[in-house]
């Protein structure tokens, strides 16, 4: 593989290569464009910043050293984000609580994007009237959400705020389209359960 003259205009996979080759710049421009990308992802889970950088940076890490087991048989932020997601599960092992895998890892729209139908379906959202009642609700949502287990949320939060797909999230949570098809199907079905008897109850 002939050296690039530069490694800005080349795609992360084969940025990959470039570093099995020893040559570190490579490497240099997969932290260059991926380092803010890897503290939002890990911020979301354990909703500290400092922690999140130091995941973050514990990440490349682990991405270094993987890169001679590296192929190209996935897109690279795929890779990425299930060494960031092991490493944000371990954090949670360490502490013996969940509890900080919040709602509050809100998707880039901000609040405007929170609202019960989004969280709860693929479909199309609902007409503007409707939309408004629910943003409303976000609150008890956010609540909600907290009361499912972490698998449940983990699957959530990779769908709805990074919006990856059914076949990202098996890769990155190392678990079949299957099993995360029925973990998102139950997630939604709790979600929906535990949301009615809130609005019951006010």
């Amino acid at each position: 593989m002939a050296k690039p003259s530069s490694f800005s205009n080349i795609p992360d996979e084969e940025l990959m290569l470039e570093l099995q080759q020893g040559r570190e710049e490579a490497f240099n421009e997969i932290v260059k464009r991926y380092k803010d990308y890897s503290v939002r992802f890990c911020y979301r889970f354990v909703r500290d910043f400092e922690l999140a950088e130091d995941i973050s940076q514990e990440g490349f890490i682990r991405l270094y050293k993987y890169r001679y087991k590296y192929q190209i048989t996935a897109k690279f932020v795929t890779l990425l984000s299930k060494i960031l997601m092991n490493l944000c599960l371990d954090e949670f092992r360490k502490r013996k609580s969940f509890s900080m895998l919040e709602l509050d890892a809100m998707p880039e729209g901000g609040m405007d994007n929170l609202n019960a139908h989004n969280l709860l379906s693929d479909e199309k959202s609902p007409d503007p009237e409707q939309e408004y009642y629910i943003k409303e609700l976000g609150t008890k949502i956010k609540q909600i959400l907290n009361t499912l287990t972490p698998r449940y949320r983990t699957v959530l939060i990779l769908r709805q705020f990074h919006g990856y797909s059914y076949k990202e999230i098996a890769e990155i949570m190392g678990a079949s389209l299957n099993e995360v098809k029925i973990w998102i199907h139950r997630a939604r079905n709790q979600l929906k359960r535990k949301f009615k008897n809130q609005i019951h109850a006010v």
